[in-house]
Formats: structure tokens, sequence, C-alpha cells
């Protein structure tokens, strides 16, 4: 089976062994086999964890991600149970998407003025503008209120059924 897509994957390994890694469909199967193949996890589970991830294909984990998201359990040595995730796309919610979108930014001072604080949109590289004006703050915390207002807007608007900017 084909990729129904061509979308990256966020793969991880629970347990702290591979935080949330977004790749292409092939290289995020390639990160967790490299991930857990050296683990001593018996030879059962080493066989079902290198036909789905290690083989080289994606074909096999494709006709699993019901929904856009794959759990694949693994006993670790010691009887520890953490789970292979792999999800199609970024992982991030639309929330957090909008919210991550924006980054507070302190530029520099001039002499004994401290920078003032601006918000930078990072799809766009341009600072954040108002009839023409880049917005700014005298503090970061106020720059991070106003992201979170625009954050707070798009859940409003996606409530409310339309599309958030």
């Amino acid at each position: 089976m084909a990729l129904t897509s061509d979308e990256d994957w966020t793969v991880s390994v629970g347990g702290g062994l591979l935080p949330p890694t977004t790749r292409p469909p092939v290289a995020a199967l390639t990160e967790v086999w490299q991930t857990v193949r050296t683990l001593d996890l018996g030879a059962q589970q080493h066989a079902a964890l290198r036909k789905l991830f290690g083989a080289g294909g994606t074909e096999a984990v494709e006709d699993c991600l019901d929904g856009g998201t794959f759990d694949f359990p693994i006993a670790l040595p010691g009887g520890e149970l953490v789970a292979v995730r792999v999800r199609r796309g970024d992982g991030l919610t639309d929330r957090q998407r909008r919210a991550a979108r924006y980054q507070p930014e302190q530029l520099p001072g001039e002499g004994r003025n401290v920078g003032i604080w601006v918000v930078r949109d990072t799809r766009t590289g341009d600072l954040v503008e108002e009839d023409g004006r880049v917005l700014t703050w005298g503090v970061k915390a106020s720059a991070a209120s106003w992201i979170g207002r625009v954050v707070s807007r798009g859940d409003y608007r996606g409530w409310n059924g339309r599309v958030a900017s």
C-alpha cells in the first residue's frame, strides 16, 4: 500500500528513549528503529519491531495509522511498559500550532534604554503589525499576553465554526 499523503510523521518512544521527532515517514521509522534495535527486548518483540520499523518501508505502519495515530507497546527489561507512538503530521493541535507561530523577541536597546519587546510571526518571519505599525511592549509578559489573546481568539473562531487565522 502506498502512502496516502506526503506529510511528515511524528514519532516518539516512551521512557525518555526518543522525544517527539517529526520527519518524513521513512526517516521517522528509521529513527524509531535506531532507538529500539539495541534494547534487550527478547526475540519476539525484536522481530515485531524490526518488521514494523526496521524493514525500510512504511506500508505496515501506514496500515495501522487508524485515525492518524498508532501506539505500539513494548516491555522494557525490568517490566516497564512504554509505547512507540507514530502520528501523522507534526503532532500538534491547532491551538499549539497557533501558539508556536508567534514568538516574543527583544530588540536591541539603545544607550541606557533596554530593548523593547515585539512579536515575530515565524510563518512569515516578519514582526507583527497592526495598522501599519509594529506592535511593541515594554515587558515580555505583555508580548506573551498578546500571543495568548491571539490563541484564544482562534479557539473561539474554531468553536464558533469559523476558520481561525
